[in-house]
């Protein structure tokens, strides 16, 4: 079982009609790579009788280990991102990690590729930012689709983006449930793949669309396991933070 941690929380604000952003300050460096995520326990119990707990992706760059950020959408009824989204400055945030295996390895090579769904942009940008990443960046092509659900606004996207990534672009999405969403980002993928050979595709966001597009680059003969996906929502057991 993993060692709580505390952490203060600094400074909170409104980055959309749904989405804030917290800056939290721990005691002691968090030890984090840029990708990775926290559990926060919000002290809630769920009616099953478990804690209500809730896996946050790190928004903010890996060079400052004890005041980092994340972003909370608002979830009707959802007892973790209430409980956040009612955090003032002062209020202590219990959490464990980091956690997560969404880091390039230290020998990384050759272009990327990085498909962010929805929320799944969170990871995303903490993973261009990471300092194990930099090597990396100039052959990068981050791509967010978003189904326009008012979670981060493109210009805190881009104002997030590290200076000399190779290409961001963003793009809408079908609806989650709509049939087309999933064919729409394979091919949007595979429209990607196409212009801007990759050594490496990293997805993150909805599952049934990372997993879909997880065996369409492997089939394609880029290397990939279960850990070069991160799954917010619509995950499959076992694939990471909820």
């Amino acid at each position: 079982m993993a060692t709580p941690r505390t952490a203060r929380v600094a400074d909170v604000r409104l980055a959309s009609a749904t989405a804030r952003v917290l800056a939290l300050v721990c005691a002691e460096p968090l030890g984090f790579i840029g990708g990775q995520y926290i559990i926060i326990d919000s002290g809630r119990v769920l009616p099953s009788g478990k804690a209500a707990k809730r896996a946050y992706s790190i928004l903010s760059s890996d060079a400052d280990q004890r005041r980092f950020e994340i972003a909370v959408k608002r979830i009707p009824d959802g007892p973790v991102s209430g409980y956040l989204h009612d955090a003032e400055p002062g209020a202590e945030i219990v959490f464990s990690g980091p956690w997560g295996k969404l880091v390039p390895p230290d020998d990384a090579t050759g272009a990327t590729v990085i498909v962010a769904t929805d929320t799944g942009i969170t990871a995303a940008l903490g993973l261009v930012q990471a300092e194990r990443f930099a090597a990396l960046r100039s052959t990068t092509t981050l791509i967010w689709l978003s189904s326009g659900d008012e979670f981060l606004p493109d210009a805190e996207v881009r104002a997030r983006i590290p200076a000399g990534l190779g290409d961001l672009e963003l793009g809408a999405l079908p609806a989650i449930g709509h049939p087309e969403r999933v064919p729409h980002a394979r091919a949007v993928l595979a429209r990607t793949l196409a212009r801007r050979p990759a050594a490496r595709v990293l997805c993150t966001g909805d599952g049934q669309i990372n997993y879909a597009l997880l065996d369409d680059f492997v089939a394609a003969g880029i290397p990939g396991t279960r850990d070069s996906v991160e799954s917010f929502f619509h995950m499959p057991k076992k694939s990471g933070p909820s």
